[in-house]
């Protein structure tokens, strides 16, 4: 086997595991590329205020709030949302939000993150 057909497979292993989590990433739900930016984030920052999450995130006020309504339990205008994730007040600044898993986006995430390992 040459050291090129051995680059071949590791890239066809690599796409495979790319096109598995795309499909696990569905599977959650119609999360947009900030939508799920934004739920990587939380996991790697629990507690993460909401500026910080923009900033990190690199998305305007707007979309990180609509994403994390998306994310959270209820949605926008009452809809049902997908419950990974929940803004809590923070207890030190309490005007400011502060952004962490739910035990489900915990769960969501690792199921990911084993298909990447």
């Amino acid at each position: 086997m040459t050291n090129n057909d051995n680059t071949n497979q590791l890239n066809e292993l690599a796409a495979r595991r790319f096109l598995e989590c795309i499909k696990a990433v569905r599977a959650i739900g119609n999360l947009s590329p900030s939508a799920l930016q934004i739920l990587v984030t939380v996991a790697l920052e629990p507690g993460i205020s909401m500026p910080e999450l923009e900033k990190k995130a690199n998305v305007s006020q707007a979309s990180c709030s609509r994403n994390v309504a998306l994310l959270s339990e209820i949605h926008r205008l009452g809809k049902p949302g997908l419950g990974l994730i929940v803004a809590t007040e923070d207890p030190i600044f309490r005007r400011r939000k502060v952004v962490r898993l739910t035990e489900n986006g915990q769960r969501v995430l690792a199921s990911i993150v084993d298909i990447v390992r």
